[in-house]
């Protein structure tokens, strides 16, 4: 996983909220919480997939990438409120970390996709050295 940090430090964060709500809310919020970590990584890898496809192409592929990725969002997003209406009107499911371990899932990716952002080489400033 060292390879997609955004992905493990959610699923870190996803099995530490598994553990809690095991211990505060019993089985069910332990499954509840694990379905949730997989909604949102499910939600937010796949929106990555056309931009790793093309990696490193012409622009205009860049820009075919970012249309299939506006278009999937709609198809993304009603899979995952299909998910949580189910986990709200399944009964062996706790709402409250089923929701919680979403949000949590969410900001922790976001949050780890920012710090890999500031911590990448700046392209611009990287360019000219090589003609050196």
């Amino acid at each position: 996983m060292r390879r997609y940090p955004a992905a493990a430090a959610t699923l870190l964060a996803g099995l530490l909220c598994a553990a809690i709500a095991a211990v505060v809310a019993g089985p069910p919020g332990m499954v509840a919480a694990v379905v949730g970590t997989f909604v949102a990584l499910g939600f937010f890898a796949s929106g990555i997939i056309p931009l790793l496809v093309v990696r490193g192409e012409d622009d205009r592929a860049k820009g075919l990438a970012t249309g299939i990725l506006l278009l999937t969002y709609t198809f993304r997003l009603a899979v995952a409120v299909a998910v949580l209406r189910l986990g709200a009107t399944a009964g062996g499911l706790d709402r409250r970390w089923l929701g919680a371990s979403i949000i949590v899932g969410a900001v922790v990716w976001t949050t780890a996709q920012a710090i890999i952002s500031l911590r990448a080489p700046d392209p611009a400033s990287t360019e000219g050295k090589a003609d050196r």
